[in-house]
């Protein structure tokens, strides 16, 4: 009987040794993930642009978002008749905000030039992490609605923090949520990544959903994309007001 449990106990530590061999690491883990998605094609772009529509509070709304390296991103939607414009030109950021009270092109904060940098950043902040001046740490395994998920904790350079959760089985971004800072006070949302589509090589989300406090709060729809169009510098640069 002794014999009996004493193979019980070595056949679990064999099995739990063995698992724990065959768990991944960070890098293996990212690898995965680039592979999966075909992120390293992104190098060749020079220029991106979507066009779908943002659904919030019942309604929609039109929009155009386009990037073009190194760092520039321009984003117009059409709200309620009025044009909203936020561009970053890889240094500043500017904003028209129709109903502010003024159509003429205003500076943005340091919080919202914060905000516009990462998203121009074509790849993403996990990409090339160290590079970047971030820290990036896997945190184990996770369950997600069923899928078991790799979760990384993102550090960044700027003291923000993305958490990453990436299906253990074939290594796309299922989630991500975030703590930001602005204005001082630490702000949480999550955005979880559905409907991937095909974009010249590297799989990409079709559908975000963006949550705060696990509330609903929009919903991004994509419904063209191109990759490598001409597109002007004068996109981005803040246009002169007219005296």
């Amino acid at each position: 009987m002794k014999k009996s449990i004493v193979l019980v106990i070595i056949a679990f530590l064999m099995a739990s040794v063995a698992g724990k061999a065959q768990e991944m690491k960070l890098d293996e883990v990212l690898k995965a993930y680039y592979k999966a998605t075909g992120i390293e094609k992104m190098k060749d772009w020079t220029s991106y642009k979507a066009n779908g529509k943002t659904i919030a509070q019942g309604m929609e709304f039109p929009f155009t978002m386009i990037m073009k390296r190194p760092s520039k991103l321009r984003v117009e939607a059409e709200i309620q008749g009025n044009k909203m414009i936020q561009a970053f030109d890889g240094q500043a950021g500017w904003s028209v905000v129709p109903w502010s009270g003024s159509s003429a092109p205003q500076d943005m904060t340091a919080d919202e030039i914060k905000g516009m940098k990462d998203q121009a950043d074509m790849e993403g902040a996990i990409y090339n992490w160290k590079e970047k001046g971030h820290q990036a740490e896997l945190l184990g395994k996770e369950d997600m609605e069923g899928s078991s998920s790799y979760k990384i904790k993102l550090t960044k350079a700027s003291g923000d923090i993305d958490t990453y959760f990436i299906d253990a089985e074939n290594f796309i971004l299922l989630k991500t949520s975030s703590k930001v800072k602005i204005q001082g006070n630490e702000v949480e949302s999550e955005s979880q990544y559905t409907n991937y589509k095909d974009v010249s090589g590297v799989l990409m989300a079709g559908t975000i959903t963006n949550k705060v406090k696990e509330q609903t709060v929009s919903q991004i729809v994509i419904d063209k994309t191109e990759v490598n169009i001409p597109v002007s510098d004068s996109l981005f640069v803040k246009p002169a007001v007219k005296k």
